[in-house]
């Protein structure tokens, strides 16, 4: 790895939070020496992973013929390009050895650190460190301003950190302290889905990986929920904003009700019909705004259908599915099903926490229903894809 490349991984999270501008230029500074680098891993185009990647990106070409737009969806082609380029420079972080990375982590923790004390001073004044308050009651903005998306940053962070700190053995005491701090802030940012995927993130990782008792770990979920549940009743803006989600695991009917009355249910629902209309190709990348805009997507079923068009669908499965169709969706489920099967046979043989944590963040991402960013966009799908890149690097005989 050039002292370059370590750099830039390095302060992916400060570009994470500098905004699209500089996201886009770490993307492609990291691609142009991906291909500067191109004959560092070679294994890497040897193995089925990048064969499967090649295949998604080829099916994304073929997938312009059927594209409703075909500007909007080749910039998106383009995208997922370098996204295979960033991937196999990431790939280099774990290539001399676990001392490069663990220098990389701990400055990320850093960040983490920095994050989570803005967002504790948000909460007890009303505006971050910097005079950026949420526009809306019950969300934190953090560093983020106007973009209430420190929730998904967190919950990328927030496993990495844990595993930096059970790895390098730090007490039991300070660890399950620092769990339920970072749940306890999760919630507290009021970010629904994102604490959600979180919470049952932190969970998994620790019962696999921390050095306690069951009894011990089953203690701990009992007294995170207390505290959450103490935070919940005590702050009438958390109420409002996560009394919906709690009344819905009372009925069947109850979800129904609630999801016909969000706008992630028209979202949704809207992506579904799509997807009926166009089951094998979909409409193409990009194109759901578009396509959904047309008056037989509207559904007086759900209350918010005026507000159905959306940049994406709000889910990663309906993303692909309406855009990509059933083929595209399939391709995708290979490629990503692969990747996790062999990161899980290799963490079960080295046992590394990273690893671990990355793969759990891939899975919480892909829990259906549960609303999402979109897989190509420059925040989130940076996050996912830079996440798998991460998972994958670790497989030291990545054609396994």
């Amino acid at each position: 790895m050039t002292k370059l490349t370590f750099s830039l991984l390095s302060l992916f999270p400060i570009f994470l939070i500098s905004g699209n501008f500089l996201i886009n230029f770490f993307y492609a500074s990291i691609s142009i020496l991906s291909i500067m680098n191109f004959n560092q891993n070679k294994d890497f185009f040897k193995s089925n992973t990048f064969f499967l990647l090649i295949l998604f990106l080829f099916y994304l070409f073929i997938n312009l013929i059927f594209s409703i737009n075909f500007s909007n969806s080749y910039l998106r082609v383009i995208k997922f390009l370098l996204i295979i380029l960033f991937v196999k420079e990431i790939l280099n972080i774990n290539n001399k050895g676990e001392i490069i990375f663990e220098k990389i982590v701990k400055f990320w923790t850093f960040v983490f650190f920095v994050v989570t004390v803005d967002i504790i001073f948000e909460l007890i004044f009303g505006f971050n460190t910097l005079g950026f308050k949420s526009y809306l009651e019950g969300r934190i903005a953090s560093f983020f301003g106007d973009e209430l998306v420190v929730g998904t940053f967190y919950h990328f962070l927030s496993l990495l950190v844990l595993s930096y700190f059970i790895k390098n053995k730090y007490s039991n005491f300070f660890v399950i302290l620092l769990i339920i701090t970072i749940i306890s802030i999760s919630f507290m940012i009021g970010e629904r889905a994102n604490f959600l995927k979180l919470f049952f993130s932190i969970l998994l990782l620790s019962f696999l990986i921390l050095k306690i008792d069951f009894i011990k770990k089953t203690g701990l979920v009992f007294l995170t929920l207390l505290i959450v549940s103490s935070i919940f009743y005590t702050n009438d803006d958390l109420k409002k904003r996560y009394y919906n989600q709690i009344s819905i695991i009372y009925s069947i009917d109850g979800f129904k009700k609630y999801f016909k009355e969000s706008q992630y249910g028209a979202h949704q629902n809207a992506a579904y019909e799509i997807f009926k209309d166009n089951i094998l190709f979909g409409v193409g990348l990009k194109n759901f705004r578009e396509e959904s805009k047309k008056s037989i997507y509207e559904n007086s079923d759900y209350k918010k259908t005026d507000e159905r068009q959306a940049t994406h669908p709000h889910q990663i499965h309906l993303e692909l599915l309406s855009e990509l169709g059933l083929i595209g969706y399939i391709l995708f489920l290979i490629l990503i099903i692969h990747s996790i099967i062999v990161s899980a046979k290799n963490y079960s043989v080295k046992k590394d926490p990273y690893q671990l944590s990355t793969l759990i963040y891939i899975l919480s991402c892909l829990i259906p229903l549960i609303p999402s960013g979109s897989l190509f966009s420059t925040f989130f799908g940076g996050i996912f894809w830079f996440s798998f890149g991460l998972m994958i690097s670790f497989n030291k005989k990545i054609k396994t």
